[in-house]
């Protein structure tokens, strides 16, 4: 009998996982260069100084009406745009939110991560033992059950530790690790200290 197996998509390569933008408050337009948001993108937002009039940092924002380099905001998945009223200060970052994958069927879990594009960044893994997925992006509360994981390096078995993550400095990379299960049901990841790149991270679980 051959082992199943499942390969699911956290974060996707043909688009940004993090980016500069800037708004065009009279439309509520966000502009970020061949972004590839097709729709329904999870994203935070951080700045330099001040964020543009009604966005606001650590909010979950969704992706709507995405054009080639320009998109709107949403509070809620396909609902209306947010009213932005001006275009801040200082430069403005977006940050793509690692899709949550349920692993809780499967005994063995591998992850392949790509970075792309001349990345700089540090890629940090996350993952919950919760029957229900917590939220990520919030913080960890004995009402919201989560943390970094560590991971293995299939290289040389190097273990990497959960706060410290995985970094790329200018150099495209490509990087196989494997994850205790261990009783884990939810897994995904974020990006930190992003100034360049992109990065694909596909997690791999079978029996």
């Amino acid at each position: 009998m051959k082992n199943l197996s499942l390969e699911q998509v956290i974060f996707d390569g043909s688009k940004v996982s993090d980016a500069v933008f800037t708004v065009t408050a009279a439309t509520d337009l966000v502009t970020s260069a061949a972004h590839g948001f097709t729709g329904g993108e999870l994203v935070q937002l951080t700045t330099a100084t001040t964020l543009p009039a009604g966005l606001s940092l650590a909010t979950n924002y969704y992706v709507i009406n995405p054009t080639t380099d320009t998109f709107q905001l949403s509070v809620a998945p396909g609902g209306s745009a947010v009213d932005i009223t001006d275009t801040g200060t200082g430069a403005h970052t977006l940050h793509v939110k690692g899709r949550i994958v349920y692993v809780g069927d499967w005994e063995h879990l591998n992850l392949s991560l790509n970075f792309i594009s001349s990345p700089t960044m540090t890629v940090k893994f996350q993952g919950s033992h919760s029957l229900d997925a917590p939220d990520f992006n919030a913080a960890q509360a004995y009402t919201n059950r989560w943390d970094y994981l560590d991971v293995t390096d299939e290289q040389n078995g190097t273990s990497v530790d959960g706060d410290t993550g995985v970094a790329c400095a200018g150099t495209a990379d490509d990087r196989l690790f494997s994850v205790s299960v261990k009783g884990l049901t939810y897994l995904t990841a974020i990006t930190s200290g992003w100034s360049a790149g992109k990065i694909d991270l596909r997690a791999k679980m079978y029996n």
